[in-house]
């Protein structure tokens, strides 16, 4: 699975590590946790984020087991997707 950031889709890091995203088109906005903005930031590097280098990031910055980041992940690349944030490739 790969992800590809939409245009209209803007990111505001805060200082603690979380974030917030706005789609500029519906105005609906989603706040983002310190894994969330990581993974988004991930995202957002790349022309196309692959499942498992989103994977790989997380497990590298977060002390997490990898079968539950892999489960996470893909919950919340399929609610960015919901959200008109993402698109899933």
């Amino acid at each position: 699975m790969q992800v590809k950031k939409l245009a209209g889709s803007v990111f505001t890091a805060l200082p603690d590590g979380t974030g917030v995203l706005l789609n500029l088109a519906t105005l609906i906005y989603f706040g983002l946790n310190s894994t969330g903005a990581s993974v988004w930031q991930e995202i957002d590097q790349v022309e196309a984020a692959d499942l498992d280098q989103l994977v790989q990031c997380v497990c590298a910055r977060f002390e997490v087991d990898r079968a539950f980041a892999r489960k996470e992940i893909a919950i919340f690349i399929e609610r960015l997707a919901s959200l008109g944030l993402i698109q899933i490739i």
